[in-house]
């Protein structure tokens, strides 16, 4: 076994981001057997107690954790934040396309970077991180029913954007043949985001009062 040895580490804390948050996060990447992290002033105190290895390893894990907690400070105030950081915040992996369509159909301005690794919106952390969740729950749903990708994004983006059951998309998908029933499942008949946009358009009508 190799020296034990403690190290003293100190890092800003992303401002609006709860503390309880940066604990949570700072904890579950401590690889070594003690650590103590405290936060005042803006600044966060990480005394890591292990070997060398233990201590790199820790700090390294730290920094990633840290870089993902700053990201979700960009979603806060600069409106931006990387898919990645949304995917590890969320806990599940999602089709960024059906998250923009889904913002933009709940009223928010939405939209992903060239290389769709980016997303830019206006919307609260709390609401894409929700959503996010809500639509790869959606998409799990949908594994045996329906057929392709760009049917099951669509179908995830409507159901979560229009906080509506993914049945209810897919009676309204098959009622406008956006959708079709086959042997293999249902299938998508059109390109999506022209589907989207015409059962979006039902679906609205529908949920109006009167």
């Amino acid at each position: 076994m190799g020296v034990i040895k403690r190290k003293l580490y100190v890092a800003n804390a992303p401002p609006g981001i709860p503390a309880e948050k940066v604990y949570e996060k700072i904890g579950s990447a401590i690889s070594s057997s003690y650590a103590e992290v405290s936060i005042r002033g803006g600044k966060i105190y990480i005394e890591i107690v292990g070997t060398d290895y233990e201590i790199k390893d820790s700090w390294y894990r730290i920094r990633q954790a840290l870089a993902d907690l700053w990201e979700l400070y960009r979603l806060r105030t600069r409106r931006e934040a990387s898919i990645e950081a949304i995917v590890k915040e969320a806990g599940r992996t999602f089709p960024p396309e059906s998250l923009v369509y889904a913002l933009t159909l709940r009223g928010y301005d939405a939209r992903l970077s060239e290389d769709k690794s980016t997303i830019y919106t206006d919307a609260p952390l709390e609401e894409v991180i929700t959503l996010a969740r809500k639509i790869a729950e959606v998409i799990d749903s949908l594994r045996f029913r329906v057929k392709g990708t760009a049917a099951k994004r669509m179908i995830a983006a409507l159901a979560s954007g229009l906080d509506v059951d993914p049945d209810t998309v897919i009676e309204y998908g098959l009622r406008s043949r956006v959708l079709e029933e086959t042997e293999e499942g249902i299938v998508l008949r059109e390109e999506w985001r022209r589907g989207l946009r015409k059962i979006a358009v039902m679906l609205k009508g529908a949920q109006l009062p009167g």
